[in-house]
């Protein structure tokens, strides 16, 4: 049995029809245009939803599951919404007060001189200038935010631990709007930091990154906390993207 013909089988099998159906030809179509692990997980929702309630009404099994799967698709943008506001806004906050602490005064040359350049910082600094190399631009045209753009995340993750002596301070235990934000500690920085990459990662790679609501609940939270420690209102950049907060629901807001 090929690929095409594996995965129409098991969609058949989950929603109990056959090719004689009249929708036959549309699923067929279906399952070489859709995010396949999406696709298995409105499979295996409306197989549940059929089986404890058999008598619910549904006039075509094939909007129906696109129903569910746009429902966990629209689940997935919003989610890669969240993560790209969290990183745009970890990024600029780390190299807003490293810029102002290792430039010279009322400028920001911490990156392009040599003797200004921090130890730690020259391994990643080396790699974006080849990035940006490659893209035919020269480094030396670039302001600190322009760089800091061309490092991964897991660089950056590294960067905070290196210079947490400079950053810590964001991470103390503060009130905001009459709310109490807990202190962050380094390893549990760390910790936060990597389970949020990783989710990003899965993310941009299409993959339902939550296996259980749970975890990306927890994500969120983790995310709140953070960039409510920087100094992001995170309430009003979700008010644009989920207005009803239906997915992204908010712990310290």
């Amino acid at each position: 049995m090929n690929l095409l013909h594996s995965s129409l089988d098991n969609l058949c099998q989950k929603i109990q029809i056959t090719k004689d159906d009249n929708e036959f030809r549309k699923f067929e179509h279906l399952i070489t245009v859709t995010n396949q692990a999406y696709l298995k997980i409105a499979l295996n929702e409306f197989r549940h939803i059929k089986t404890t309630n058999p008598h619910k009404e549904i006039n075509s099994n094939f909007h129906f599951l696109l129903k569910l799967y746009n429902k966990h698709l629209r689940e997935h943008q919003v989610m890669f919404l969240l993560l790209n506001i969290f990183e745009t806004a970890i990024r600029s906050k780390a190299v807003s007060i490293l810029s102002n602490k290792y430039s010279t005064i009322n400028n920001d040359d911490w990156l392009l001189t040599n003797t200004l350049i921090p130890t730690k910082m020259k391994r990643p600094l080396e790699e974006a200038t080849k990035k940006i190399s490659q893209d035919g631009e020269n480094i030396s045209n670039f302001d600190s935010f322009e760089i800091f753009d061309y490092m991964m995340l897991g660089q950056l993750k590294s960067i905070y631990i290196d210079f947490w002596n400079d950053l810590s301070i964001l991470f103390e235990e503060k009130t905001v709007n009459s709310v109490v934000i807990p202190k962050i500690g380094k390893n549990k920085f760390k910790k936060l930091f990597e389970e949020i990459r990783k989710a990003r990662n899965d993310n941009a790679h299409h993959k339902p990154f939550h296996k259980t609501r749970r975890r990306r609940h927890q994500i969120i939270e983790d995310i709140e906390l953070i960039l409510n420690h920087i100094g992001f209102n995170l309430n009003d950049a979700i008010n644009n993207i989920d207005p009803t907060h239906k997915i992204i629901k908010l712990k310290y807001s």
